[in-house]
């Protein structure tokens, strides 16, 4: 297996992956994002991170949350998310950036369902992040949670479809609470279109102590 090396010359960060996590998808985003080239044959991580240490003076790609406003956020998530749009409103925001570029970002709001709209519980009712900065997503929601523990809230909640994992949420300290099963918002009294899956769902739970 060879591991590329892409360094950002703005921040002076790298980051290295391997053949098998360096698909299209992410080698586009890395070159959108302003990340360059150095190598695609290093025969070991080790031997890239010595590489870009040694001769570019760089660091490892560290990420880091940001403020950000509803309107950044929801135009991040119309332009990245794979199956959502932004939501109406917010309590908060957060986004992860890489020390130049907004790479994902998290937005919580009260519950969307009645039943879970006790003034206590919090819900992220979006989290987007690009592919390629997945392990940053871990980072978003333990800032929600601290920032929800600040606010006085007990419970914060989040759904995922069920073909999603949820590591990150179980790294961040959520757990699976039961199965939804979604569901149309369409009705005969209130008509509307459904801009979101409409199959079953996870709800997770993390409590706040």
């Amino acid at each position: 297996m060879w591991y590329w090396l892409f360094i950002k010359e703005k921040t002076n960060q790298f980051i290295v992956l391997s053949d098998e996590q360096l698909d299209q998808e992410n080698r586009w985003i890395l070159i959108r994002d302003d990340y360059e080239l150095i190598s695609d044959s290093f025969r070991s991580v080790k031997d890239a991170e010595e590489y870009a240490k040694t001769w570019y003076r760089a660091t490892k790609l560290k990420l880091e949350t940001m403020p950000v406003t509803l309107k950044s956020a929801g135009e991040f998530v119309n332009q990245h998310h794979r199956h959502h749009k932004s939501p109406q409103g917010h309590k908060f925001s957060v986004a992860l950036s890489d020390g130049d570029l907004m790479v994902g970002v998290v937005i919580a709001g009260r519950p969307v369902s009645r039943h879970h709209d006790d003034g206590y519980t919090l819900e992220i009712t979006r989290c987007c992040v690009k592919e390629i900065y997945k392990n940053g997503i871990s980072k978003l929601y333990s800032s929600v949670c601290q920032i929800a523990k600040a606010m006085g809230y007990k419970k914060v909640i989040t759904y995922t479809l069920v073909e999603e994992p949820g590591n990150s949420l179980r790294a961040s300290g959520f757990n699976l609470e039961r199965v939804s099963n979604g569901g149309s918002w369409d009705s005969l009294a209130r008509k509307r279109i459904d801009k979101h899956p409409t199959g079953k769902k996870n709800l997770w739970l993390r409590k706040i102590s």
